[in-house]
């Protein structure tokens, strides 16, 4: 028989995991993990940045300008792309690929609760503490490659590992880490959700017939 389990626990898991997936999506595109210092005379309050494949650079005549620097992907020259942005960037990607897919997951465990004899909570819980480790990982490997000419040009020569120098943390970065912690709380929530839906007012209500059963 057919039937959806909506509960608030699965409720805020989705939300949840679907949520520290946007933050996901806005770390790894916008090019705002490093934002430079506003130059002087500049009446614009935009400064130039960068993200782990993608930066922005106040031009003087052509005004405000971004744009992707891997052209050629992870084979681009590590003098334009640094070899630890290259690993940042898979874990990252990796990260969020994992992620989505749980997102999907925790909708398929409102009407099914295993798969092949495994719990559908358990394996989706395991899978998004694998992406959040995976986009912390990227976070720590970015600013190992602040060493880089290109952060340099940014943000000055004083410009090291986990030291940005002139430059400032900017929202992608601090979205990669809400990210990251929202995505433990939700392999966490995935445990309260499979004991929700396993509850004996859930089970009488399938019992009795029921095709949608919602238990706050």
């Amino acid at each position: 028989m057919c039937y959806v389990i909506i509960t608030s626990a699965s409720l805020v898991w989705f939300l949840c995991s679907l949520l520290a997936d946007m933050l996901f999506a806005v770390a790894l595109v916008t090019p705002k993990w490093l934002v430079g210092p506003t130059p002087v005379g500049q009446l614009s309050s935009k400064s130039s940045s960068v993200g782990i494949y993608t930066r922005c650079k106040v031009m003087l005549e052509r005004g405000y300008h971004c744009g992707r620097f891997d052209l050629d992907g992870l084979f681009t020259d590590s003098s334009v792309y640094p070899g630890e942005w290259k690993a940042a960037m898979f874990f990252a990607s990796l990260g969020f690929a994992l992620l989505s897919v749980t997102v999907i997951l925790t909708l398929l465990t409102c009407c099914r609760q295993a798969a092949c004899g495994k719990s559908i909570h358990n394996l989706t819980a395991c899978a998004q503490v694998v992406a959040g480790i995976s986009v912390m990982l990227a976070l720590f490997l970015h600013p190992l490659g602040w060493r880089a000419e290109r952060v340099q040009r940014l943000c000055g020569q004083e410009a090291e590992p986990f030291y940005p120098a002139d430059c400032s943390i900017g929202i992608s970065f601090y979205c990669g880490v809400i990210g990251v912690l929202l995505t433990f709380i939700a392999a966490g929530i995935s445990l309260k959700a499979e004991s929700s839906n396993m509850r004996s007012r859930v089970r009488r209500r399938v019992e009795a017939g029921s095709k949608l059963v919602c238990i706050p």
